[in-house]
């Protein structure tokens, strides 16, 4: 009953947080619009920065709203939707692996590490590990792929999957190319892309809405399955 419990806890863990990133997005847009209404109403506002030596009034700052929410609150919010995305995925193979190693027996291992493990328990640890690592540079596709394989739960869909492949490959433009769209994110949508090579990515409010809740949807989805297979 373990597993099932580890699986529970990793559900709840989620989608606690993936609530909580979203609360902090529409809170924080909230105060914004709040300060620009304290500016309208003739309130005096300023904020020195004192380590870029930056000074801005309240007029400036609501100027500066939009764009902060647009851009920065909601780049830094859908990145940590795309975070707790990945570490649902790849915490829930590291519980199912650890459990049901029996996958992993045809892999290869130094024999120095197998002298230098205490017990059976560091070995499997660290072959867990090196699946996963290898694992977590290849495509979203290829880690559901991986999962059916191992515990065949039958979801997410492939719409589903292509729709969280674009989501990543957003999140991987936003991290790696300064919100540039490249051929890697071309390659990597599965045909649901939404900008063309050389434009730059936007996150509009109904997308941030969309992938947050079809996020939650699957880690919903496939943990419920999980605890289902386990006999929960």
């Amino acid at each position: 009953m373990a597993l099932i419990d580890d699986v529970t806890r990793l559900r709840g863990d989620i989608l606690s947080s993936l609530d909580e990133s979203h609360n902090y997005y529409v809170h924080t847009k909230y105060v914004w619009r709040l300060l620009q209404e304290m500016v309208r109403q003739g309130r005096q506002v300023t904020i020195d920065n004192q380590v870029t030596g930056t000074t801005v009034d309240g007029a400036e700052l609501s100027s500066l709203t939009q764009g902060y929410v647009t851009g920065y609150l909601a780049a830094a919010t859908f990145q940590h939707f795309v975070t707790l995305f990945e570490q649902f995925v790849f915490d829930l193979l590291r519980l199912w692996l650890t459990e049901h190693p029996g996958s992993l027996a045809g892999k290869e291992l130094k024999f120095r590490m197998v002298l230098e493990s205490p017990d059976k328990d560091a070995i499997v640890t660290a072959v867990v590990q090196k699946q996963l690592y290898g694992l977590a540079h290849e495509r979203v596709a290829n880690w559901f792929d991986y999962l059916e394989s191992i515990a065949k739960l039958g979801c997410p869909s492939k719409e589903q999957i292509e729709r969280l492949a674009e989501i990543k490959a957003s999140r991987d433009v936003l991290v790696h190319n300064n919100g540039i769209v490249n051929m890697i994110y071309l390659d990597k949508s599965m045909g649901q892309a939404r900008f063309a090579e050389g434009e730059r990515l936007e996150l509009p409010e109904h997308y941030h809405r969309d992938s947050w809740q079809l996020i939650k949807l699957v880690v919903n989805d496939v943990a419920n399955a999980a605890i289902s297979k386990l006999g929960g």
